[in-house]
């Protein structure tokens, strides 16, 4: 099922799943399932500009609290793999839907724009001030690093475990930048691969973080950079 389009409000409280001996309490699953729905029509009234309800009086549920629900097992309830499944999907339908809202009220929020002065007045502008260097990672950055948690994503232990070699490599590199060969390498950092499970670290988060540590070794590997011992 396309998390994007298909998961409407109508087609969320209506879901069905199997019935197995031993599964989630239906009752419960169906009462979560609508308030979800519920939320969801309130979520597409506010992007379409028809809701009254203020969100003060009756917050809206947000991707972590679907992320986090935990139902009560029961004899002849539904199967518990179909409904987590279900739930993985919901997270990503709701989390686009609050992306979209934000968005949509910052824009309406914003301030517009005033119209571009004449060329010659821009001329005359001084130029920007250029951007400060970013700040080398330290060892404490790297081993302190967090991710948001995804439906699917990279292993949290594998993540976290490596990401703690690399804290102590750089940590000993910035100690003794002359003792001998690294023991890892900003290609081992690059071309490092994880496990996909459920509930693991976003991708693209951890995907990104790496190529900036790596980047950051290969400028060290080739003396480009002495930020660090400066």
């Amino acid at each position: 099922m396309n998390a994007d389009v298909r998961l409407t409000p109508e087609a969320i409280k209506g879901k069905a799943f199997k019935k197995v001996r031993r599964g989630y309490r239906v009752g419960e699953v169906d009462q979560f399932l609508g308030r979800v729905a519920r939320d969801v029509a309130r979520l597409h009234e506010r992007l379409a500009g028809r809701s009254v309800v203020s969100l003060d009086e009756e917050p809206l549920i947000t991707p972590p609290q679907i992320q986090e629900k935990t139902f009560n097992g029961a004899w002849y309830g539904y199967a518990m793999y179909e409904v987590d499944d279900f739930l993985d999907m919901l997270v990503v339908s709701v989390e686009r839907l609050h992306q979209a809202l934000a968005e949509a009220e910052q824009w309406h929020s914003a301030r517009r724009a005033p119209l571009q002065p004449p060329l010659g007045a821009l001329r005359q502008l001084p130029s920007p001030e250029p951007a400060a260097p970013r700040r080398p990672l330290s060892a404490h950055d790297i081993a302190s690093k967090t991710f948001t948690r995804a439906p699917r994503g990279y292993s949290v232990e594998e993540v976290d475990q490596f990401l703690g070699r690399v804290a102590v490599e750089l940590a000993r590199v910035i100690g003794d930048p002359f003792g001998g060969h690294p023991r890892l390498t900003s290609r081992d950092i690059a071309s490092r691969r994880f496990t996909l499970l459920p509930r693991g670290y976003a991708m693209h988060e951890v995907d990104d973080f790496l190529a900036q540590v790596a980047a950051q070794f290969a400028e060290r590997e080739n003396g480009w950079s002495n930020a660090e011992l400066s």
